[in-house]
């Protein structure tokens, strides 16, 4: 027998409230029929789930551990339950590369919002386009090569570029270098190249990410490898410098993805977003040093 999920709420809100009184308020029952209904989850799970008392009922250490285990799947189900039905045409649901969200998406977000007041936006990150974790995103922005095939848009094309702290390079003998996980062959071959060749290399870090990779760079830490673009603001202040990549194949692009059909909101979003970021490109972008 399947344990229904009207037992599992009930459950949930006699242990989150502490009372069954109140808890029986909110499921919309009587107390003797939530008492009996917390009988038959008891019978169901072959299981002990509260010490009853008569001033009330408290948790058992079986009760605790199994609060702790389903609580967080009930929270996503009635999470997901409020964002359906909102009303679909006001809602934007946008799944985004965490180092593009962090550097790029987020600081300029307020933008779209204030053009576009009614629409909802929501924002889910993730460091590979494979972590959607079961969300379903209206629109997905994601670094990829420099072709994708249809429906997904370029929003930028940009190479690799080596970054690093502001300095004379002509001097530097060691470089300290920050590896980013899932990149080692990428960061093999430009440790190859003639550029780093000529120096001693030390790797002084590993990050999970390209926006944590240059936030260690433009403090001082070392070099990476990165897309000319999330890099560009802060070369532009003066916070970093490039230099080419010599590595196989740099040519990268941010890509957006809608579904299909786009819904109203995707599409007021990527005429938005494909504008601003054309114009910060156009603004910041320069082509890096050689070798």
């Amino acid at each position: 027998m399947t344990t229904p999920l009207k037992w599992l709420r009930s459950f949930e809100a006699i242990a989150r409230l502490g009372n069954m009184t109140l808890a029986a308020q909110e499921v919309g029952l009587s107390q003797a029929a939530l008492s009996q209904q917390m009988r038959a989850l008891e019978t169901h799970l072959k299981l002990q789930l509260f010490i009853r008392e008569p001033r009330g009922v408290s948790l058992t250490a079986s009760g605790q551990q199994f609060y702790s285990d389903i609580s967080p799947g009930l929270e996503q189900v009635s999470n997901a339950l409020r964002r359906y039905r909102q009303p679909q045409g006001d809602r934007l649901r946008i799944l985004c590369n965490a180092s593009f969200a962090l550097r790029w998406l987020l600081p300029n977000l307020p933008g779209f919002h204030a053009a576009h007041p009614d629409i909802r936006v929501e924002t889910r990150t993730a460091l590979w386009r494979p972590d959607r974790q079961g969300y379903d995103p209206d629109v997905e922005i994601f670094l990829g090569g420099p072709a994708q095939p249809m429906p997904a848009r370029p929003l930028v094309r940009c190479p690799l570029v080596a970054v690093g702290p502001p300095g004379e390079m002509s001097g530097m003998e060691v470089l300290p270098v920050i590896r980013i996980s899932g990149q080692d062959s990428l960061f093999e071959a430009w440790l190859a190249s003639p550029w780093c060749a000529k120096r001693q290399v030390r790797q002084v870090l590993e990050v999970d990410s390209v926006h944590a990779a240059l936030s260690l760079a433009s403090s001082g830490v070392g070099w990476t490898l990165a897309p000319a673009f999330l890099a560009a603001e802060e070369v532009g202040a003066g916070g970093l410098q490039t230099v080419r990549a010599e590595v196989p194949s740099p040519e990268r692009a941010y890509w957006a993805q809608t579904k299909t059909p786009p819904t109203t909101a995707a599409e007021m979003f990527l005429n938005w977003i494909t504008g601003e970021v054309a114009a910060f490109a156009t603004e910041n972008m320069a082509g890096p040093e050689g070798a």
